[in-house]
């Protein structure tokens, strides 16, 4: 190794250079300065890495550090240059290489975003245990509670009425985890809506009832809430928004601070929309549904234009199916 670098050493504390040469000898670093001819052995402490064509910084014992932009010499004199290291370099120095590596990194991106975080969230809202699922419920109930709703004013008679509409659907349905409730709520700002939490409790607002011209218009909307439940919907959404490292915490089982920040943000997630493949999940699991109980499938359907604009937008305290937690 009896490569002689040219470079500049930086003094402890100093940020003035004096030209240098650096000998490498034994895992030393004989400094010599140009001006005072003086040489000096260091210890060395670190080497920078090689990229491009940036200056390599060679640092030293005591604080010196030399630099040099003879990254080649860097390289032989102290066996820097494997193949691997090589090739790599090359890489780095190639304007065409780094484009062509950058375009694939975005590619890899989106595909993770576009195809490999909603797999990986459907996996996390199937294993979430339901203890996590039924603590998101509840607080999320008491947060829509108190920025959303207001006590229903429908009378018990039917409310019953409807309930044994649900419950006709809930027995159809089969759907044991988690359990499906029905709440009765003033829909306050979002007038005539239904909604479905995490944990399988379905709320439908007093404007929306009073919407519908049927008891069929009415189990239309139920059916695709509980669709939305049975899918685990709510869960795939939150965790798409929230990434992977929510993820693997909740299922991790260390959950306590993260579901209670989910909750604190459930004002939040209320405004989210699910994505039209859900939406089409549970229109289709409505459908068969209503089949199923023996009631018009299509009722909701018509249900959805008079609510809706001729263009679908929503109209003022309509119900819009694409808004739920």
């Amino acid at each position: 190794m009896n490569d002689t670098l040219s470079g500049r050493y930086y003094p402890p504390g100093s940020s003035a250079a004096e030209p240098a040469t650096l000998r490498a000898s034994g895992g030393l670093a004989i400094i010599t300065l140009e001006e005072s001819g003086k040489a000096k052995p260091f210890e060395i402490i670190n080497m920078s890495d090689r990229l491009a064509n940036i200056a390599r910084k060679i640092t030293l014992k005591g604080g010196g550090v030399f630099e040099t932009a003879d990254n080649e010499g860097v390289d032989r004199a102290f066996n820097q240059g494997g193949a691997f290291a090589g090739r790599l370099t090359k890489v780095e120095s190639s304007l065409k290489y780094v484009a062509v590596l950058a375009l694939l990194t975005v590619a890899a991106l989106v595909g993770m975003y576009r195809y490999g975080l909603p797999a990986l969230a459907s996996g996390a809202a199937n294993f979430t245990p339901s203890s996590v699922v039924s603590l998101m419920d509840a607080g999320t109930l008491s947060t829509v509670d108190k920025v959303l709703f207001n006590a229903s004013n429908l009378d018990k008679a039917r409310k019953r009425e409807i309930s044994g509409l649900f419950d006709e659907l809930v027995m159809q349905a089969g759907q044991n985890e988690p359990a499906l409730k029905l709440l009765f709520r003033d829909g306050g700002r979002l007038g005539a809506n239904a909604i479905a939490l995490p944990g399988g409790t379905i709320i439908i607002t007093d404007q929306l009832i009073a919407a519908a011209k049927s008891d069929d218009e009415i189990a239309g909307v139920l059916g695709h809430e509980i669709g939305h439940v049975e899918l685990r919907h709510s869960l795939k959404q939150i965790y798409r928004v929230l990434g992977i490292g929510f993820m693997v915490t909740i299922i991790g089982g260390d959950s306590g601070q993260l579901v209670e920040d989910v909750i604190a943000q459930a004002a939040v997630l209320e405004s989210l929309s699910y994505t039209r493949k859900f939406e089409t999940e549970s229109d289709y699991r409505s459908a068969e549904l209503m089949v199923g109980i023996g009631r018009d499938p299509f009722a909701f359907v018509e249900l959805l234009k008079r609510l809706t604009n001729d263009d679908g937008k929503k109209k003022e305290n309509g119900y819009n199916p694409s808004r739920h937690l």
